[in-house]
């Protein structure tokens, strides 16, 4: 029987932590000794994954532990060469990231290894070194205090996730194995509807875990972007002071300085001739109605002077009458009777004209 990667990774993951469950799938394994290698380099990729949780991984060590043992016991080789090439590796990436109590496990797991010599000395020292050479511990006691809620919900979520998967693996089979032509059909349903009610509550549970895992998780955004928005203000103001105290523009500023227009308070004669010329244009200005009202009357007068003398020439002319002339004019002194009045002058001229005739 060919070796399935497929079927592999099915069998990894509805493993469940007891001992039947894992000697179950360890046989199947063995049977496999012809394609150890593919077996070996299958288990490190999965184990490896970033979306396999912590006790999937767990449980997987648990399962190459059962194989290489079993190997040696039954002196197949194959898996304890396979297996001891990527063990070491497998430890190095996976051992830093795990809780603090699946980390004792594996640990103790490796002095298994050791104690049994289940592989050669150079293969178990590297093993152990790889898990001496932690990265940063997510350990409860070093994490920041604003992490340790978070870690907790992690580390709950882990059992929480397994016992998930296990119902839900028993729920898929019963399902499966629901027969509706049998005489037993209802009370096999009733045990399938049992079955999945734990599953739901099992999913429930779960679902209200990861939602205080994204609240928490929010919160921590919003306090890291708050954080960032200070440092951001701060990195700000840094180079604001440090512009101004770089040398080119202290330069810069005072030849901009030099160029703005430069207002000097005037000596008190400049004020006092601007004053005395603002006040002369001041007396001008009030002055300047009564001018021009002069100036008014005085044409007035001339034109009236104008027209007086002017007067008689413009006397309006009768044609049927002899043009006048004008004379001297003497007050009457006699009356009617006076001698060189108009009448008398009137009477000779009209005798004078009857004898030129």
């Amino acid at each position: 029987m060919s070796f399935s990667a497929e079927q592999f990774v099915n069998k990894l993951n509805t493993l469940e932590d007891s001992q039947e469950s894992i000697a179950s799938a360890s046989k199947w394994l063995l049977s496999q000794y012809r394609e150890a290698n593919q077996v070996a380099e299958c288990w490190k990729n999965y184990v490896a994954k970033k979306n396999v949780n912590t006790r999937r991984k767990l449980l997987a060590i648990y399962l190459a532990n059962h194989v290489v043992q079993q190997a040696k016991a039954k002196k197949i080789g194959n898996f304890q060469d396979a297996f001891g090439t990527v063990c070491a590796e497998v430890m190095r990436e996976v051992y830093p990231g795990l809780p603090r109590d699946l980390k004792k496990k594996v640990k103790r797991v490796a002095d298994i290894w050791t104690e049994r010599a289940i592989f050669s000395k150079d293969v178990l020292k590297n093993i152990q070194a790889s898990m001496k050479a932690e990265g940063p511990s997510i350990d409860g006691e070093t994490l920041p205090s604003n992490l340790k809620e978070l870690a907790a919900t992690y580390s709950g979520m882990t059992k929480v996730e397994h016992n998930k998967h296990a119902i839900r693996m028993r729920f898929d089979k019963a399902v499966e194995s629901l027969d509706p032509s049998s005489v037993v059909y209802e009370e096999n349903l009733k045990t399938v509807t049992k079955i999945g009610q734990s599953a739901k509550d099992a999913t429930s549970q779960s679902i209200k875990m990861r939602e205080t895992r994204v609240q928490t998780l929010e919160k921590l955004l919003r306090e890291e972007e708050s954080l960032l928005d200070e440092e951001r203000n701060s990195m700000s103001e840094i180079e604001i002071i440090l512009r101004s105290k770089d040398p080119t523009n202290i330069n810069q500023e005072e030849e901009d300085q030099d160029l703005l227009p430069t207002y000097v308070a005037g000596n008190d004669d400049d004020d006092e001739s601007d004053s005395s010329v603002n006040e002369d244009d001041g007396d001008n200005i009030k002055d300047l109605p009564i001018v021009v009202k002069r100036q008014n009357e005085t044409a007035n007068l001339d034109e009236l002077e104008n027209k007086r003398i002017k007067l008689p020439s413009e006397e309006p002319t009768n044609n049927d009458q002899e043009e006048y002339e004008p004379q001297t004019l003497v007050p009457d002194q006699n009356g009617p009777g006076f001698e060189g009045s108009p009448a008398v002058t009137s009477s000779i001229q009209d005798l004078l004209s009857k004898l030129a005739n």
